[in-house]
């Protein structure tokens, strides 16, 4: 009997870790968003079948009058939340969100970042971003680089790593066990590519946004200086999100790691 090819997919996405349990950093981090994207290979409804028999004639009927429509109002302006002091609050409509970014930081959006050339850029002007740059021509489509945030001081001074957030998307939006299970090839994934001397800390953490999971690593310090390494997995309104959050603690600008996840809010129209 032939198999809804959906249901095959997800079987081998769940089936996937302990086949995987060796490999590479990036091929995990890979594996960790293909079985979210798995997760929208549940079958579709069947449609409904022809009718049979002849259809009904529709009954004639008389033509309205033209009526006066009312004028369209104009769209409201987007209202900006405020955020922790020293960061400013920034909208990512791919997932829907509201979150923190410190202020003065460069922002640089979806469009550039598609762009392999920009990329490149991008990886020599603020140093250290290049690590995480590189994984999305790895990523195979499955994900899809949605904004970055990035210290521009750090060029300047000369240091090893600019501090940067970074934040991936891929569809659809998913929580609970599956979060979960995807949230361990990432986690595995990241703190060998980051060369974490410790196994990373996965925690639940709440948020106004969905389901999301902390993963918080130890790195050897850079040029002096505490790394901060974080990441936080996901489920809001409009897709799943991987944001990572990296480099010198004295560069963060208010932004805190452990009040991060309760700052993000939802963008207007986002569904609870």
């Amino acid at each position: 009997m032939s198999q809804e090819p959906g249901a095959v997919a997800c079987r081998q996405a769940s089936s996937a870790r302990p086949a995987v349990a060796r490999m590479s950093g990036a091929a995990a981090l890979m594996a960790g968003l293909v079985v979210l994207a798995a997760a929208g290979c549940a079958p579709s409804a069947p449609s409904s079948g022809p009718s049979r028999g002849p259809s009904a004639s529709p009954v004639p009927t008389s033509s309205p009058s033209p009526t006066a429509q009312p004028a369209t109002p104009a769209a409201s302006p987007t209202v900006v939340p405020s955020g922790p002091a020293g960061t400013v609050m920034v909208e990512i409509p791919e997932g829907g969100i509201w979150l923190p970014v410190p202020a003065g930081w460069v922002q640089i959006p979806a469009a550039d970042l598609a762009d392999p050339a920009r990329r490149e850029e991008i990886a020599e002007q603020y140093p250290g971003s290049g690590t995480l740059l590189a994984q999305t021509d790895r990523l195979n489509g499955q994900a899809s680089p949605a904004f970055l945030a990035v210290d521009p001081l750090a060029s300047s001074r000369g240091e090893p790593l600019a501090a940067n957030l970074s934040v991936m998307a891929t569809q659809p939006s998913v929580g609970g066990p599956l979060l979960d299970f995807a949230v361990g090839f990432i986690a595995d994934g990241m703190a060998e590519t980051l060369e974490a001397t410790a196994p990373p800390v996965r925690e639940r953490v709440p948020t106004q946004v969905g389901d999301a999971v902390r993963i918080r690593m130890e790195v050897p310090p850079r040029g002096g200086h505490e790394i901060v390494a974080e990441a936080w997995v996901i489920g809001a309104p409009r897709a799943t999100l991987l944001i990572t959050l990296l480099g010198p603690r004295t560069a963060m600008n208010g932004l805190d790691p452990d009040a991060f996840a309760a700052q993000l809010l939802r963008s207007t129209g986002s569904t609870p």
